[in-house]
């Protein structure tokens, strides 16, 4: 399978730094770790990424940024990409940031500031690997309908 992308979402540098150095070192391997210093910078890179055909498996945001708030990404990421894997990271949001960003962005997963990385490594790595196998899934049933069709139209 081809490298996945995660995409860090955070305005004050030295956080989306050390967070895409973390993740980097974890999962760099397997996936492509990009960052993006507001929502709307995001939004760009994901539209970039899907018209490559490549495919974005994980966004972790921040809530409090200039511009759009994290959990309206998230509502707009849930738009474009509802099968992605959406952590709300934050230090200074509130319940109803969470309850929104799972009620209309489809939020897995919410974690706040300071994160301790072998947790939110661990969670991510489970995340990741159920996002794998559910496309493994979506494509081996797309080969069996396929394979239903050919036999259904070779009956007739």
């Amino acid at each position: 399978m081809s490298k996945g992308y995660i995409i860090c979402v955070d305005d004050e540098v030295s956080v989306l730094e050390t967070l895409a150095e973390q993740l980097l070192a974890r999962f760099g391997e397997s996936h492509i770790i990009e960052t993006a210093s507001s929502a709307e910078e995001a939004l760009s890179l994901i539209d970039e990424i899907i018209g490559s055909n490549d495919i974005v498996e994980l966004i972790v945001s921040d809530q409090v940024m200039p511009g759009m708030k994290g959990d309206r990404f998230l509502e707009q990421v849930h738009q474009r990409l509802p099968d992605a894997i959406k952590i709300l990271l934050t230090g200074q949001a509130g319940l109803d940031s969470a309850i929104y960003a799972i009620n209309n962005g489809g939020l897995s997963r919410y974690v706040e500031k300071p994160w301790n990385i072998e947790e939110l490594s661990k969670d991510i790595k489970d995340l990741l690997d159920k996002f794998r196998q559910n496309l493994e899934n979506q494509h081996l049933i797309q080969a069996l309908n396929r394979r239903i069709q050919e036999l259904e139209a070779n009956q007739t």
